[in-house]
């Protein structure tokens, strides 16, 4: 499955489990510089009856986790949010815990 199937199912299946989330884009723009923070999730967001943030990475088969993308997560979880890897297992798509 590509990035955007998972995107796409992800964000449904986010929806659908009470939490308000959008797609993150976070990409570089050809002749500017990149003034973003390296490493946020594709979807973020936050639980709708709590507040607490949610942040959920999507990965393909063949995706690796950069440093960036592993720092921000782990101080995300360290602070107290909801972190998530939206996945393609064999062609089963899935949600696990950071």
């Amino acid at each position: 499955m590509t990035a955007g199937q998972i995107t796409t199912w992800a964000l449904a299946e986010l929806e659908r489990r009470h939490f308000f989330v959008w797609r993150n884009n976070n990409l570089s723009v050809p002749g500017r510089k990149f003034i973003g923070l390296k490493g946020v999730p594709d979807i973020v967001g936050f639980v709708k009856n709590s507040g607490l943030a949610v942040y959920c990475e999507v990965k393909t088969v063949n995706d690796k986790f950069s440093e960036y993308q592993t720092n921000f997560l782990n101080r995300a979880k360290t602070a107290g949010c909801v972190c998530l890897i939206a996945s393609d297992d064999n062609g089963k798509l899935k949600l696990d815990q950071w």
